[in-house]
């Protein structure tokens, strides 16, 4: 709950509602009157038919946001005023994303005439609550304890068969899938210097096109189509690739694959049905990805299916999609993206920036915990743990030494955590400060990012339902 300080209060009672909401309080009370908990789905969405309800809302929210305290008041949940987030709610309700039980606190205050601090202080719950939700800030609630059974990270070794590892991977995602996601495509292939191409024509024969596309017009980019014709290296399962995209360079070899090369998967068929059946297939590719890649933070992929292309990203949240679109009817967008995979930086790719690759060593930097000061930590090359999944924290333990000659003295540990607990390092420094005995110490920490600032600027609505 938010906690409105002596500041906040002492501004909201010089700048009174007084009757501005007035003329809401008959379409709010009818709202209440045809309010039914049952029409609420298990995922969150509400029963949006009720249009009533979804007016009446949009009005309270409307008129609050143009309102002294709204303009003046900051934000508890981001760096904008209380004005800001009001409006980004307003445009989520008129776009459908509407749930009359996420405002219905606010709503019977406005009914019942509470005082201004009361709808004030109901004003920020509201913000809180929905930040909480949209997009996923961390990874789902099931992995804030023990991670659930069916997770794919059980299945190892020769266990990673087909119908096994789908079977999982299914129970991992199926809760967590968004497509047609707002702002996917403005995020990742707009506003780019790369997405000024010439309209194409698209052919059928898709790998024989692309191959083409790229020696014509993708000669000097960072990243290079390829196909599988062998099992690549590097990872326990066997598996082949349809087409996917890897660092170009002339010591790269175009016959032998390794999945720690692996940047983007694409997956195609000739007909456009099933596409569960495919995505758990590229799903299942995705999964070998943050295996062999365990520091990555994020994998784009995408599905053509006929003339059907759906763009994702897979995170430890979950993954995400552009929404369908047809290669012949919108071929620029086609060719934005088929262009934009080849030329995406590390940073956009999702890749590990945050270690730094000398010659064969990896190594990271991190301030001492006890010192203040910058030290350089080499990482040993073999991971000592690591998960085999896809929507999971993501923990991966690597040995670590002050030099790459010397023997390891540390454990690096790269996790992905719940912003819903402490952080561990606070839980080691305590430990550390009571003398607890048997507790790994902390040499230091820092965050490197979270699925929050990974997903900015992106609408989630609801999950998609299988």
């Amino acid at each position: 709950m938010a906690n409105l300080s002596q500041d906040d209060c002492t501004f909201i009672t010089k700048h009174p509602l007084d009757d501005c909401l007035d003329s809401l309080r008959d379409s709010l009370r009818k709202a209440e009157q045809s309010y039914d908990p049952s029409s609420t789905s298990g995922n969150g969405a509400g029963d949006t038919r009720d249009q009533g309800s979804l007016k009446a809302v949009s009005k309270l929210l409307y008129i609050l946001q143009g309102h002294d305290v709204a303009l003046t008041l900051r934000s508890k949940t981001g760096a904008g005023d209380l004005a800001s987030e009001l409006s980004t709610l307003f445009r989520g309700v008129r776009n459908g994303n509407f749930n009359y039980q996420q405002y219905r606190t606010l709503s019977l205050f406005v009914i019942k005439k509470a005082s201004d601090l009361d709808i004030w202080n109901a004003v920020f719950d509201l913000i809180w609550s929905i930040s909480q939700t949209t997009p996923p800030t961390s990874v789902p609630p099931l992995f804030d304890d023990t991670p659930i059974t069916h997770s794919s990270a059980s299945q190892q070794g020769g266990e990673q068969t087909r119908q096994a590892v789908e079977e999982r991977v299914f129970e991992e995602i199926k809760d967590c899938t968004y497509r047609n996601v707002g702002g996917f495509f403005s995020k990742y292939f707009e506003g780019k210097e790369w997405t000024d191409f010439p309209k194409t024509p698209v052919q059928n024969a898709v790998i024989e096109w692309l191959f083409r596309f790229q020696e014509e017009f993708l000669v000097n980019a960072r990243g290079s189509y390829c196909t599988s014709s062998k099992n690549l290296t590097g990872a326990e399962a066997r598996r082949q690739l349809d087409v996917f995209v890897k660092p170009a360079g002339e010591n790269v070899s175009k016959t032998v694959h390794d999945w720690k090369d692996v940047e983007v998967i694409g997956e195609l068929r000739e007909s456009d049905k099933d596409w569960k059946a495919k995505l758990l297939q590229l799903s299942r590719y995705m999964r070998d990805v943050f295996a062999t890649q365990p520091t990555r933070r994020f994998v784009h992929g995408f599905t053509l299916l006929g003339t059907t292309m759906e763009l994702w990203v897979f995170d430890r949240s979950g993954l995400y999609s552009s929404g369908e679109f047809n290669i012949h009817k919108e071929p620029e967008q086609f060719i934005r993206a088929i262009a934009g995979y080849a030329m995406m930086n590390d940073e956009e790719l999702g890749l590990d920036t945050f270690t730094s690759l000398d010659t064969e060593h990896r190594s990271i930097t991190i301030t001492e915990d006890a010192t203040g000061k910058e030290r350089r930590l080499w990482l040993e090359p073999d991971l000592i743990a690591y998960q085999r999944a896809i929507v999971c924290r993501g923990t991966s333990c690597f040995r670590a030494g002050v030099s790459s000659a010397k023997e390891p003295q540390y454990v690096v540990k790269f996790s992905w955590t719940s912003d819903k607990r402490p952080p561990e390092a606070d839980l080691l420094r305590l430990a550390r400060e009571r003398g607890v005995k048997g507790v790994a110490k902390l040499f230091g920490h820092y965050r490197i990012t979270s699925i929050a600032a990974m997903r900015e600027g992106l609408t989630f609505i609801n999950a998609h339902t299988f």
